[in-house]
């Protein structure tokens, strides 16, 4: 039997990622799961409480991706459990976890309807009681960042946090954008060397008012401040005898 079953979580992807590999803390929100110890980066025991006995199984992570998904497996008394859990950016802020169950019962009391059903409804109360305590903290502990194929650890989680800081660092923040705004005003803002300034300009005003006023000298001299023409001299008139 294969249970589909998806909720919407108002957080960023990581942060619902980082939530979901928290196992040890399924216990403070899921129904039924008294507790969850991790063996390992791949393996975890988990025991929980379904109708009145308690069942224990190991599950063991075949494999994971940061901010994407998470598959496992289960092994135990009354059968093998598949299961995967992928998470899916819709927004900034909103995430979708979409969880996928696939059931293999051993024994015939494992494989009656009433009991599928049951485990349908778990999943879906599973799923809210998540998404509530997820919206109540306000953000998920530290969660697991390395990466797991086919069974091994490719990746280790401080290797990845290293990378993913790192990471961080290259990328171009907000300061450095307006840094650059800047920039680019102060570059519009300043004249080019071959542009006339406004100095060369009032240099250029101060030489034209000169030139007016040496032309004006010259006007004065040429026409009021002239030495008057020499006027021909009268002939003395002889004496008469």
């Amino acid at each position: 039997m294969t249970i589909v079953e998806d909720i919407d979580v108002g957080v960023p992807v990581r942060e619902a990622y980082d939530q979901w590999t928290q196992f040890q803390e399924f216990s403070t929100f899921a129904k039924g799961v008294v507790s969850v110890e991790k063996s390992d980066d791949t393996t975890s025991n988990w025991k929980v409480k379904v109708a009145k006995s308690t069942r224990s199984w190991r599950a063991n992570v075949t494999e994971q991706v940061p901010d994407e998904r998470i598959t496992w497996t289960t092994e135990g008394a009354k059968g093998t459990v598949k299961g995967v859990v992928t998470f899916h950016p819709l927004t900034e802020d909103l995430t979708r976890v979409l969880l996928v169950l696939e059931y293999f019962p051993k024994g015939l009391f494992e494989k009656t309807g009433n009991l599928w059903r049951a485990q349908g409804r778990r999943a879906r109360l599973d799923l809210k009681q998540y998404r509530k305590f997820l919206m109540m903290r306000g953000e998920a502990t530290d969660g697991w960042r390395g990466e797991i194929r086919d069974g091994e650890v490719v990746v280790e989680h401080a290797e990845a946090v290293e990378d993913e800081e790192r990471a961080g660092e290259d990328e171009p923040g907000l300061e450095d954008d307006q840094a650059d705004l800047d920039g680019d005003d102060l570059d519009e803002d300043e004249p080019d060397d071959d542009e006339p300034g406004l100095e060369e300009d009032e240099e250029g005003e101060e030489d034209g008012l000169d030139e007016e006023d040496d032309l004006g000298e010259e006007d004065d001299l040429g026409e009021g401040n002239s030495p008057p023409a020499d006027r021909p001299r009268r002939r003395p008139v002889a004496a008469r005898h």
